[in-house]
């Protein structure tokens, strides 16, 4: 692949293939899965599950991966680390903590692999209460940082 279409060169690789045809890539395992609408992978896979879009794939096929590998290649306005609030994205009124990265890196998320992929986790009607509550030490700031801002102290 050239490097501008390789998924570590490209955060998203929407632009450059099929059109609302995202197939799961397995190639190097589960772990570092990601999403492709390139022509090879979804004419090269015809028993793949076909997806309108490259999130609807992620959250579908690898809504369990500990890496993060696919949802990281997303657009920057549907990634948690990108997005400052996801809440126009997931579950309404459902967010959980992430603690992927470690508690100085966690953040609030109602996406739906976090908010069903968690079910022990307690569930805040907004991403504001569960910062304050989950996060209320995070010399960081992150969970804040990511809030709308409106919203952030």
């Amino acid at each position: 692949l050239d490097g501008d279409r390789q998924p570590s060169g490209q955060p998203s690789l929407s632009e450059l293939g099929l059109p609302n045809q995202f197939v799961a890539v397995f190639t190097n395992g589960y772990d570092e899965g990601y999403c492709s609408n390139l022509k090879e992978f979804v004419i090269g896979t015809p028993e793949a599950q076909i997806y309108d879009s490259e999130f609807e794939c992620c959250t579908e096929e690898f809504a369990d991966q500990k890496s993060g590998t696919c949802i990281s290649q997303l657009d920057g306005d549907r990634q948690p680390s990108g997005q400052p609030s996801l809440s126009e994205l997931g579950l309404p009124n459902q967010f959980v903590a992430v603690f992927t990265n470690g508690y100085d890196e966690g953040y609030c998320s109602n996406l739906k692999e976090f908010v069903i992929g968690t079910p022990e986790a307690q569930i805040y009607d907004s991403e504001f209460e569960c910062c304050t509550e989950e996060f209320a030490d995070q010399k960081s700031g992150t969970c804040i940082s990511q809030l709308d801002g409106d919203r952030q102290p």
